[in-house]
């Protein structure tokens, strides 16, 4: 005997729920179906968000070029080293300074600024002969000083600290010396009296070589050659080994020989010590 088949009935839908089902559907799509503005808001914030990552992206990850660098750290202050000397440009020139480090009287730290080097390259390529060999001298100086090893307890460094905000040369060493306070090395008599005036040390070579003249007393015989005839008295002239020069009476006829002198008188200059003597 056959089982019979489930009849299945259709229901129609009864009229509040076809109502219903259209409220739904109406409000998933106005839900689902985003309005204008904020459509134009979405986009807006987008393009921010892409503008901030790429700037953030840019500014961390690609490296910096001559327009764009990297914040640094502040730099540690200048240590212009134990004993610091500054010298000017008349110091290199003159280049006494080489035989008096070579000879160990000096230690320390001995500073070059760059801009005193500027001022003696700008000397070596002057069209003047004199002014051009005397800078051409002091570079070479400069140079030698660098790499001087007879004297270990002196150190020398080429430097590029400078007062921007001061334009003269000479007041820029005389600012740097009292901020460092270091002393100042020269040959230049307007400058060392204006560093002493406030109350920078200067070490200046025409008076260390005038403490180092020989020094002689009246009666004193010494041996010096004639080189030339002096203005008065048949006078003849000559000079020591340090530069000293003796006036020497009744000389004039013998220039070009060695004698034999007695000092006579001593006559005090600003320039030094001048003698004058007899034939003994």
């Amino acid at each position: 005997m056959k089982k019979d088949k489930p009849i299945l009935i259709k229901e129609t839908p009864k009229e509040g729920s076809i109502q219903r089902d259209a409220k739904v559907r109406s409000g998933i799509e106005s839900f689902t179906k985003p309005t204008t503005e904020f459509t134009k808001a979405l986009a807006d914030e987008i393009v921010r968000g892409l503008t901030s990552f790429r700037e953030f992206t840019s500014r961390s990850f690609n490296r910096p070029d001559e327009n764009h660098e990297l914040p640094m750290k502040d730099a540690p202050p200048f240590d212009p080293g134990e004993h610091p000397i500054l010298v000017d440009s008349s110091i290199l020139i003159d280049a006494r300074i080489l035989p008096i480090v070579n000879s160990g009287f000096l230690t320390g730290t001995l500073l070059i600024p760059q801009f005193v080097l500027a001022e003696v390259q700008h000397i070596a390529d002057s069209s003047d002969t004199l002014r051009r060999t005397k800078g051409r001298r002091g570079l070479d100086v400069a140079n030698k000083l660098r790499s001087q090893r007879v004297n270990g307890m002196l150190k020398t460094k080429v430097i590029s600290e400078d007062v921007p905000q001061i334009p003269e040369v000479d007041h820029k060493l005389v600012a740097l010396a009292k901020k460092w306070h270091a002393r100042l090395m020269t040959v230049d008599f307007n400058l060392a009296h204006v560093a002493r005036a406030q109350g920078v040390p200067i070490l200046n070579v025409t008076d260390l070589a005038t403490a180092l003249r020989i020094s002689l007393v009246p009666g004193e015989e010494l041996s010096i050659k004639i080189t030339h005839v002096g203005k008065e008295r048949e006078q003849g002239v000559g000079y020591l080994s340090d530069g000293t020069m003796i006036v020497v009476d009744n000389a004039k006829d013998n220039v070009g020989t060695e004698l034999m002198v007695v000092v006579t008188k001593i006559h005090n200059t600003p320039a030094g010590q001048l003698f004058f003597a007899r034939l003994k």
